[in-house]
């Protein structure tokens, strides 16, 4: 029989805070920028720094049992302490450094919405002046200080009677951050962003948490910081994806080009003028420009966002370049007697019905011919079989 009053020695609530800090690391890995590092127990719970030194320093708590951010709560006065500590010791630096608490579930109180409200001076010079007043009592008396709880009161007497020009520019640099109900639900939405395939972000997040906590237990045992180089996860993850990934196509995101684009395209194009040489109609060099630049556009996103790797593409042409060479033999050995415009009309059609895939995944119809006319546009390969002579002679 449990006997009444005893504390248990279970502390799910404890552990669900440490836990959180390493699903807010993941949540800071996936959101930084190329040079970025993102630490764990550090300068603070999760730290991020930019390559130009600013930094973030977020402190998770745990709402599960309490509300860490009540007006009254130790753990948000202390959390203000050591952060204006850290100030003082020169550890973080006023104007470089971004002050995050982080909550989950989502909890708030009066003090910390009107600190996550303040942007400007003015506006933390009056949330600093409230929340005296909500504690210690109207100034200058401050009746209600002596009534501050033993544990409490020197957390807010750091924050509170110290420096204001210092404490209102924490404020100024502060933000309150909640999940949108489970962290682990925010991250599954950040990875469905990332274009990870939907039958896939499950087994990414799982590896993704046990990577993070991995690297970072290896370190903590080295006696090393915990920091994770963001290029080196991002690279992780895009392996990963890569290695799981059983679509069978890669999807187009370009949008259909303007008229602008098109017209300038007609007039200044290598490409264009290579069609000009195997008397190409007018509809072909629409469609080779409208093919062109929607593959261009899909190689810059497709990269942007990690789907597809940099070498693949030179991997890619490489292979369009080796196909091209096959079929110019061909064609000069079925249609040698044919005139030089008909060879390379015929040397085209056959190219643009190549099917090619990028990283063993299928392409948009527009890829293959599009990726020939860049080919065609810096004269690696052509139609008409003396190109390079005619196109020497149109400049």
């Amino acid at each position: 029989m449990t006997t009444p009053n005893r504390q248990s020695p279970h502390v799910p609530a404890q552990y669900y805070g440490y836990s959180l800090q390493t699903t807010r690391l993941l949540a800071r890995l996936l959101e930084a920028e190329p040079g970025w590092t993102v630490s764990l127990e550090v300068f603070e719970d999760v730290g991020v720094e930019e390559q130009d030194g600013t930094r973030v320093a977020e402190q998770t708590k745990s709402a599960s049992s309490s509300n860490p951010v009540s007006d009254k709560s130790v753990e948000l006065w202390k959390t203000f302490a050591n952060w204006a500590d850290a100030v003082d010791s020169g550890e973080l630096v006023l104007g470089k450094t971004k002050f995050v608490i982080y909550v989950s579930p989502q909890k708030n109180g009066a003090i910390v919405s009107s600190f996550d409200d303040a942007k400007t001076a003015e506006d933390a010079r009056k949330a600093l002046q409230a929340a005296r007043s909500s504690l210690w009592g109207l100034s200058p008396q401050y009746a209600l200080k002596s009534t501050v709880a033993a544990e409490l009161a020197p957390y807010v007497e750091k924050v509170l009677g110290g420096v204001d020009d210092t404490t209102c520019a924490m404020i100024c640099s502060f933000e309150l951050l909640h999940s949108n109900g489970s962290p682990h639900d925010d991250l599954r939405k950040t990875f469905a962003r990332l274009l990870v395939p939907e039958e896939l972000i499950e087994d990414v997040l799982q590896f993704a948490l046990g990577w993070v906590k991995e690297q970072t237990d290896r370190l903590i045992e080295l006696k090393l910081p915990a920091t994770i180089s963001a290029d080196i996860f991002h690279g992780k993850l895009i392996a990963y994806v890569r290695k799981h990934d059983r679509r069978s196509m890669l999807a187009g995101l370009a949008r259909a080009p303007d008229q602008a684009a098109i017209d300038a395209h007609l007039r200044i194009k290598t490409y264009v003028a290579q069609l000009d040489l195997i008397e190409g109609t007018d509809e072909q060099k629409l469609t080779a420009i409208r093919d062109f630049l929607q593959a261009s556009a899909d190689r810059t996103q497709w990269g942007a966002l990690g789907m597809v790797d940099e070498s693949s593409f030179h991997e890619y042409e490489d292979s369009l370049v080796r196909s091209w060479t096959n079929h110019k033999q061909k064609t000069d050995i079925a249609l040698s007697a044919d005139t030089e415009v008909n060879r390379g009309q015929y040397l085209y059609a056959e190219c643009c019905l190549v099917q090619a895939k990028l990283e063993g995944l299928e392409v948009p119809q527009y890829f293959v011919p599009g990726s020939f006319h860049a080919l065609s546009d810096t004269e690696i390969v052509g139609w008409h079989p003396d190109y390079h002579k005619l196109l020497t002679k149109s400049l």
